[in-house]
């Protein structure tokens, strides 16, 4: 079984999903229809189990929760008046109370009667956006069975029994499936409108490229300008880059040329090496299964290398000490390069090391991701 190491991915979620998606997941969140047409909301509050305390008005935001305003409880009764731009997320706590009632906030008359007990079981009226919110919430599949197959897995986990805790799993899958598949119809049916972008910024990592460019195509027609929209688009661009990024270098497209210093600091180019079949190899010091393919290439070069193969192995090592301590240690000698802020890694989508490509004579691609001992097979067929 071959293992790679993973690198920071460049479309890795920003702080702002990951809040999304915890906050969506853990409060059971719904979402919004459409802006209001009054320019100022006015929420009122009424908790029927305690008549004093502070009670605080936050938002989620890209960089985390955002105070937004406090008032005080007057016999149980709180008010907080203002306006919004759009309609977003917000979080209602009282005092000390490290559950929320989450809501979204548009300017409207919205009134909220519960338990601090239960925030999340709260009423709250006066905004088609939370009732649908609520109703999105009510019909996600299998929710009270989930919760109870959760209670069987940890009691399952406690006595030791790995078959029950296989089953559980094994049935877990198949409701998450559903469940995404519900999430999904759901962003398409609503992808003109708030509710779609809220759910296409928590989903946008299970999304497929092709699909969230036509979810987000609908909702800028609709929402432009809307924050949700702009963090989804602004999630969408590098994945998009990666896309051409990964067409571009296509088996059989001529391999993005570069240069970088090597281990004595002279500048060397990839197109030295035109008229040699290349490997090239993307590691680094720090990446275990890189050191562990090092062996098998040396191998390889002891055989195949001269006049008619060349492996260039480019190090992502910060430093020049790790990468020419690692080069000492595994007897590297053939060409060994360094790519310190990963710039040629990046032109090539490299996510995950050991990476590797074969190149023809001409500097085309013939394989990518060649490991172990299906390397000397290919070269045995090119160079025998």
């Amino acid at each position: 079984m071959q293992f790679d190491c993973i690198l920071i991915n460049t479309y890795n979620l920003n702080n702002f999903i990951f809040m999304m998606k915890k906050v969506f997941f853990a409060l059971a969140l719904t979402i919004i229809l459409a802006a209001c047409s009054s320019d100022s909301y006015k929420l009122s509050g009424k908790f029927n189990d305690v008549t004093t305390g502070t009670v605080y008005l936050k938002k989620i935001t890209e960089f985390g929760i955002e105070d937004v305003d406090t008032t005080e409880l007057v016999n149980g009764a709180f008010t907080f008046e203002g306006s919004v731009e759009h309609p977003e997320l917000y979080l209602i706590f009282h005092g000390t109370n490290r559950v929320p009632i989450a809501l979204f906030l548009e300017n409207t008359n919205i009134t909220i009667t519960g338990s601090t007990a239960e925030m999340e079981a709260v009423e709250i009226k006066g905004s088609r956006l939370n009732n649908l919110f609520k109703k999105f919430n009510d019909e996600i599949p299998h929710s009270e069975k989930v919760e109870r197959m959760r209670e069987e897995f940890f009691m399952a986990q406690s006595s030791g029994d790995q078959s029950t805790m296989e089953s559980i799993m094994a049935d877990m899958q198949v409701i998450i499936e559903e469940q995404q598949n519900y999430y999904r119809n759901f962003v398409k049916e609503n992808s003109n409108n708030v509710v779609g972008a809220f759910l296409a910024l928590n989903m946008a990592q299970g999304l497929e490229v092709e699909e969230l460019e036509e979810i987000l195509e609908k909702l800028e027609a609709n929402l432009s300008g809307h924050p949700y929209v702009v963090q989804l688009q602004e999630f969408l661009t590098p994945m998009q880059t990666q896309r051409a990024a990964e067409a571009a270098l296509s088996v059989g497209n001529e391999a993005p040329v570069f240069t970088l210093k090597d281990i004595e600091g002279n500048a060397v180019s990839l197109d030295q090496y035109r008229g040699k079949y290349v490997f090239l190899d993307f590691w680094a010091a720090w990446c275990r299964p890189c050191r562990i393919e090092n062996p098998i290439l040396k191998r390889a070069y002891d055989r195949f290398g001269g006049d008619e193969f060349e492996i260039v192995s480019v190090s992502l090592d910060e430093t020049t000490e790790a990468w020419k301590k690692a080069v000492e240690e595994d007897q590297l000698n053939w060409v060994l390069l360094h790519d310190p802020m990963g710039s040629v890694a990046q032109t090539y989508a490299v996510q995950s090391i050991p990476n590797t490509w074969l190149l023809d004579r001409d500097g085309n691609i013939m394989h990518k991701q060649l490991r172990g001992e299906e390397l000397i097979e290919v070269l045995e067929g090119l160079l025998n």
